[in-house]
């Protein structure tokens, strides 16, 4: 399996599932933190959090310097 998550699947093992079910669990879980991260950074948009226009204009800067 190619996941970083040795806890999870030691857990899961620890549990009984067979390797098949395991690499599902982890792909599901894979794409469940995708959605919650990019929800994450929109929250924190909204909440005045996160500066995206700044951090946007952060990141070109750093850019075009190179």
């Amino acid at each position: 399996m190619n996941h970083e998550r040795p806890e999870i699947e030691q857990w899961l093992t620890d549990r009984g599932y067979p390797a098949a079910a395991i690499e599902k669990i982890l792909q599901r879980l894979d794409s469940y933190d995708s959605r919650v991260n990019r929800e994450s950074v929109f929250d924190a948009m909204a909440q005045g959090e996160l500066d995206m226009d700044a951090l946007i204009k952060e990141a070109l800067g750093e850019e075009e310097k190179k």
